[in-house]
């Protein structure tokens, strides 16, 4: 009988160390839980305030770069704009203003025709020429006597030397002269003076034609490249005044497109007070859980 209770207290004892074995291990286990839900609890409130925040800065920064635009759109736009049709207005002014200077060219270049003139002074040069080979005094008087006729209606006017003045006196002072034995040579000496004034005058005027063709020629070749220029260049700025109009509509589409709501930020927010619950409710949960442990454990040792 005493070896049977004796089996029976060992099986009592064994029975309770293994019930006693089996709530520290429950303990642990509870602790266990109870750190790891702590913990995640804690790693998850990190890791997702940082994405709320992220969040945040984002919206954030798509509302400012919005305030951006709109600034920009509303008031830095207009402004280029303005400037550059202020350009394109210069552009056509400075464009109309070379067209007035080579039309103005033109005419000058119409006024300065002095091909009439030129023809005329050297036919009279030739019939000078002539008339000396011919060496007939009667044809000679009559040649004096047109060059003097000449001169007087303003045929020489563009001619100012002193010969042509001697010239003048001398015919008027030969026709005068009644007898002079030396009329016909004195008359040839007159000729000759004339056919070298008009022959150094003819010079005179190709080279000034030549000059001034070349100093039309350049201010017409300057003119016409200006012009040139300036219908180029605002060909470029009505160009670019196109791109800007594009621009300005695609700007305004990918302003759109910008994410403006902030119901995806509330989803979120309220995703992250749903998961804060879960986990305060499961850490309460193993709370009570190893504090339920723990008072298990300490009545069955105060037994």
């Amino acid at each position: 009988m005493d070896l049977y209770n004796k089996m029976n207290a060992i099986k009592e004892f064994l029975s309770q160390l293994e019930y006693y074995t089996a709530l520290e291990k429950l303990e642990i286990r509870s602790k266990e839980n109870l750190e790891f839900e702590e913990e995640s609890l804690v790693i998850y409130k990190e890791h997702y305030q940082d994405f709320i925040n992220s969040f945040k800065l984002q919206q954030t920064f798509n509302k400012n770069e919005q305030e951006d635009i709109k600034l920009f759109l509303r008031e830095t736009f207009p402004e280029v704009v303005e400037k550059i049709k202020r350009i394109i207005a210069d552009k056509e002014k400075l464009i109309e203003g070379d067209i007035k200077e080579l039309a103005k060219l033109k005419r000058q270049q119409q006024q300065e025709d002095i091909s009439q003139r030129f023809e005329e002074l050297n036919y009279l040069h030739k019939k000078i020429q002539e008339v000396l080979e011919q060496n007939d005094e009667q044809i000679i008087y009559k040649t004096l006597e047109l060059l003097e006729s000449k001169i007087m209606i303003g045929s020489f006017k563009q001619i100012q030397s002193q010969e042509v003045d001697f010239f003048m006196k001398s015919v008027d002072k030969l026709f005068r002269e009644k007898q002079n034995s030396n009329k016909k040579q004195e008359a040839i000496q007159l000729l000759s003076v004339m056919s070298s004034v008009i022959s150094e005058y003819l010079i005179k005027m190709r080279n000034d034609q030549i000059e001034s063709s070349f100093d039309l020629l350049d201010k017409e070749l300057f003119f016409t490249e200006s012009k040139n220029t300036h219908l180029n260049a605002k060909e470029q700025y009505i160009n670019l005044l196109s791109r800007l109009d594009q621009f300005h509509q695609t700007i305004w589409i990918q302003m759109m497109d910008l994410p403006q709501n902030s119901y995806q930020l509330e989803i979120a927010e309220k995703q992250y007070e749903q998961a804060l619950q879960i986990g305060n409710r499961a850490i309460s949960y193993h709370t009570q859980m190893n504090e339920m442990i723990k008072a298990m454990i300490e009545r069955f040792l105060q037994r």
